[in-house]
C-alpha cells in the first residue's frame, strides 16, 4: 500500500525540526551537488497509467518508479499543447504569456523570461538536452520555423526528431557517460504522440489481431481529424473504433515503459540515482473521442488533455502519495527549492511543492489553464470551462464525475458562478479584460500558425 505524505516525509521534517528549520519548505536544507534529471514524455495521459488507477498493464517499470517517488494524483498541465506548455515549464508563467510573440518566433522562449537550465547554468550546473519534439527545438524545424528552446543548454541535441524513445536513450546515454556533476538533463520523448506506431520490434502487449479497419488499425488519426475539423471523409466510427485508437496508444506507453526502465538503468549502473533528483512529467494527453474531438492542441480544456503525470524522485526518500493539488508550472520553483536555489526574484507563478511533501500543505488553491479560446479552473473538486468568443461556460464535478460526461453548470450555479468568478480575475490579470479582441487575436493568430505548419 502507498504511503501518503504524513508517513513518507516524516523523516525530513524531523531533521527540519531538530535543525530548528521550521519554515514553510525547509528552505536553506537544499542540495546543490545533486544532479536533475527533467524526463518529459510529449501526449502522455494519467489516467493511462498503472500508478494512476489504469486497469491495463501499460506501464509496469513506471509503475515501480512511481513506488519510490512522489507521485501527486490532482495535477494539471497548463496547457493542451507542446507549445506553449513546455514553454509554461520550463519558465513557470503562464501559457498566456507565449501567444503574442512575433511570427518570426512565434513557438519559442522569449529570451526576456529564464529558464531552469539558465538558472541552473549560472548555479554552475552542466546543462544538457536530448529532445525529439518537432516543437522544443533549439533550431529550426518545419513546425517550429525559429527553435529558441536551446536557452542555457551546453549542448541540445536534436538528432532524434520525431524518432522513437530508443534514439532518445542512446543519445542520453552518451551524454550522461560525458557530463561532471552537477548536471541537469532534459529529456524529450516523443513517444506516445500520434501517429500510435511503435516501432515494428516492439513485442505488442496488447495484440488488434482482428481490427481490420486500415488508417486506424496503422495508428493514423489524421482522417479522423480531417474529418471532425476540415470537412473530410465521413467516416462511420463505432465502440470497436475507439477502443483500437485506446489499444494502439496503451501499445506506444507500453514501448516506452521499457525505455523508460534502460534509462534507470543506465543511471543505477552509474551510480546516480543515489543523488539525481528525477522529474517525470508530460506536456498534455491526448483525446480520444470522449468529448467527440480528437489529439490535442484545439478549444480543448478537459482532463484527457490536462490531467498529466507528474512523479518526483529525491535522493533518500522513500516516496509516497501527495494529494495537494499540483501544475506543471510547479515543477521549476520546486526543483530549485530542492536545490536550494533562491528563486525568490525570478518572476515565477508556480509555487514550490516540497511544503505539500513535507507538510501536507496546500499549495494551489486553484489550477488554471488555457488551450485556443477555452480557459479552465479546478478547485480539486469542481472544474469549470469557459470560452472566450462564445461565452458557453461547463460546470463539471471531478469527484463524482472524472470523465466529465455531465455538466452541471445549469444547476448549480452558486458553485460556477464562483469558480467564473475567480477565472474571470486570473484571465484579467493575464489577458485584458475577458472577451476582448486582444485576447481574442491573440488566440486566433496561434491557431492560424499551428495551421499553417502542418501541426493542426
Amino acid at each position: 500500500m502507498r504511503k501518503t505524505w504524513i508517513h513518507s516525509a516524516v523523516a525530513p521534517l524531523l531533521l527540519c525540526l531538530l535543525a530548528g528549520l521550521m519554515v514553510t519548505s525547509c528552505g536553506g536544507s537544499g542540495r546543490k551537488d545533486w544532479n536533475v534529471v527533467f524526463i518529459l514524455v510529449d501526449t502522455l495521459r494519467a489516467d493511462h497509467l498503472g500508478a494512476y488507477g489504469y486497469d491495463r498493464p501499460t506501464s509496469p517499470e513506471l509503475d515501480r518508479f512511481a513506488e519510490g517517488s512522489y507521485l501527486f494524483p490532482n495535477t494539471m498541465s497548463q496547457a493542451g499543447c507542446t507549445f506553449p506548455s513546455v514553454n509554461s515549464m520550463l519558465t513557470s508563467r503562464h501559457a498566456q504569456h507565449f501567444l503574442d510573440q512575433p511570427e518570426d518566433r512565434r513557438l519559442s522562449i522569449p529570451p526576456t523570461l529564464p529558464t531552469l537550465a539558465e538558472v541552473l547554468s549560472r548555479e554552475g550546473y552542466a546543462t544538457a538536452a536530448v529532445s525529439a519534439s518537432s516543437v522544443v527545438r533549439a533550431t529550426p524545424s518545419k513546425v517550429n520555423s525559429f527553435g529558441g528552446f536551446g536557452q542555457g543548454f551546453d549542448r541540445f541535441d536534436e538528432e532524434c526528431l520525431m524518432l522513437e524513445a530508443d534514439c532518445v536513450n542512446a543519445r542520453a546515454f552518451e551524454i550522461i557517460d560525458s557530463l561532471e556533476d552537477p548536471f541537469f538533463l532534459y529529456l524529450h520523448y516523443w513517444d506516445p504522440h500520434d501517429p500510435y506506431q511503435p516501432p515494428p520490434y516492439h513485442v505488442r502487449a496488447f495484440p488488434d489481431h482482428d481490427y481490420t479497419q486500415r488508417f486506424l488499425a496503422n495508428g493514423n488519426l489524421w482522417p479522423i481529424i480531417l474529418m471532425l475539423y476540415k470537412d473530410g471523409t465521413q467516416w462511420d466510427l463505432g465502440p470497436e473504433d475507439v477502443a483500437q485508437i485506446k489499444t494502439l496508444y496503451d501499445e506506444e506507453i507500453r514501448y516506452f515503459d521499457g525505455r523508460l526502465a534502460e534509462l534507470l538503468d543506465h543511471l543505477r549502473s552509474k551510480d546516480l540515482l543515489e543523488n539525481t533528483l528525477i522529474v517525470f512529467a508530460s506536456d498534455h494527453g491526448d483525446e480520444h473521442l470522449e468529448h467527440g474531438q480528437i489529439a490535442h492542441c484545439r478549444d480543448m480544456t478537459y482532463q484527457t488533455v490536462l490531467h498529466t503525470p507528474i512523479l518526483l524522485h529525491v535522493p533518500g526518500e522513500a516516496g509516497g502519495v501527495v494529494d495537494a493539488r499540483a501544475q506543471n508550472l510547479d515543477l521549476m520553483p520546486t526543483i530549485l527549492d530542492y536545490l536550494g536555489i533562491d528563486g525568490e526574484k525570478l518572476g515565477m507563478e508556480g509555487r514550490s511543492l516540497r511544503p505539500a511533501i513535507e507538510t501536507g500543505q496546500e499549495v494551489n488553491r486553484y489550477l488554471f489553464a488555457a488551450q485556443g479560446q477555452s480557459r479552465t479552473v479546478s478547485d480539486g473538486r469542481y472544474k469549470l470551462h469557459f470560452h472566450l468568443e462564445t461565452g458557453a461556460r461547463k460546470l463539471f464535478d471531478l469527484a463524482s464525475d472524472p470523465g466529465e460526461t455531465r455538466d452541471l453548470a445549469a444547476e448549480q450555479t452558486a458553485e460556477a458562478d464562483e469558480l467564473q468568478a475567480v477565472l474571470f480575475r486570473w484571465i484579467d490579470h493575464l489577458e485584458g479584460a475577458v472577451g476582448s479582441e486582444e485576447a481574442l487575436e491573440r488566440a486566433r493568430e496561434t491557431k492560424k500558425h499551428l495551421e499553417a505548419v502542418g501541426y493542426l
